[in-house]
């Protein structure tokens, strides 16, 4: 068995050794001195790490010595947050950034508006990564961009514009949802490619945010809109159509806009399918009991509602939940609507 060597584990530095001793603990590196090892020519056992470096390894910052910064091995480089927070700054170097990246892979052709859109997600990840920035503010910035980009790829007469907005703010005062969508109605009605009404109404619509001093309200923001807009059916205090100048007035931090645009939300209808099975009236008697509870609360329930209620319930679907208010929410818009012909 002479001359077999072990594999071992340094006790100190972890490192992998072999020896012909198996229980040795150390490597050649860090075994304890002996009486004499001096003496006979070897080399000392290196000094421990500074106070300095071991300051450097924990804190993940480069030493005063170490030129330029620059990380050297066993010395750990601990990265700065990504930065959140759109400043003009940061809005200025992005907009830099995708001006340079905003061409074809390879060439230095810049791509169109319409190009754009199979490159964004390599566009987005390049800027986040070069600037360290979060995606999130990233994507906000070159929406804006984007936007003004677009303006020259609408074919749109300025007259077949307001035509197009008029006819789309109308869908939302009435909730009314053509077969095949509102967008698409209107570009057949005007004769125009559905991407031209497409650009149009989104670059309407971020003016109309832009207006307001909450242009993204948060869901306790959106909360207290739905109650106001409850509370308004059930008193038939104001005329349907004055609701949301009303309760944008009240609430001072959402515009009618943001108002009428919640409101359409509260009656989309286009997620239910034929198949969907009728609840029956036990049931819609304690969605509707659940909803009023919900509404007089001071912040809505962590997870959404329908799934909320649906779980309090039992035996009922989330979809077959929101089914049930939106034909409830339908029935109390009616009544409004007779009270404010009567009032008239």
């Amino acid at each position: 068995m002479t001359g077999m060597k072990f594999r071992r584990s340094c006790d100190q530095c972890g490192t992998t050794f072999f020896s012909t001793d198996r229980k040795a603990r150390f490597c050649a590196k860090h075994q304890p001195r002996r009486a004499g090892q001096e003496a006979e020519g070897r080399a000392p056992a290196p000094p421990p790490a500074s106070p300095k470096l071991a300051k450097v390894v924990l804190s993940g910052r480069p030493s005063p010595g170490l030129s330029g910064g620059k990380r050297q091995k066993g010395v750990s480089r601990q990265r700065q947050p990504q930065i959140r927070t759109l400043t003009p700054e940061v809005r200025a170097r992005i907009a830099s950034a995708f001006q340079h990246l905003r061409t074809v892979p390879g060439s230095a052709i810049p791509l169109d508006a319409k190009q754009i859109e199979r490159y964004l997600r390599r566009i987005h990840t390049a800027i986040s990564q070069q600037l360290w920035v979060s995606r999130a503010v990233v994507s906000e910035v070159i929406q804006d961009l984007r936007a003004a980009l677009e303006i020259a790829a609408i074919e749109l007469t300025p007259e077949q514009r307001e035509q197009a907005v008029a006819m789309y703010r109308r869908f939302i005062e009435t909730g009314e949802r053509p077969p095949g969508g509102r967008r698409r109605f209107i570009a057949q009605q005007l004769g125009v490619s559905l991407d031209s009404i497409v650009l149009v109404i989104r670059q309407w619509a971020q003016a109309q945010y832009a207006q307001s001093p909450t242009p993204k309200p948060t869901r306790e923001q959106l909360f207290l809109i739905e109650k106001a807009f409850y509370r308004h059916l059930l008193e038939g205090d104001e005329p349907y159509e004055e609701l949301p100048e009303a309760i944008a007035h009240d609430l001072g931090f959402v515009t009618p806009y943001q108002v009428l645009r919640w409101i359409d939300v509260l009656y989309d209808n286009s997620k239910f399918s034929a198949d969907l099975e009728e609840t029956t009236p036990e049931q819609r008697a304690a969605v509707i009991a659940e909803y009023q509870d919900y509404l007089r609360q001071a912040t809505p329930p962590e997870r959404s509602l329908h799934a909320t209620i649906a779980e309090k319930i039992g035996g009922i679907t989330p979809r077959q939940v929101h089914k049930a208010l939106y034909d409830h929410r339908v029935e109390l818009r009616r009544q409004c609507l007779e009270r404010s012909l009567v009032t008239v």
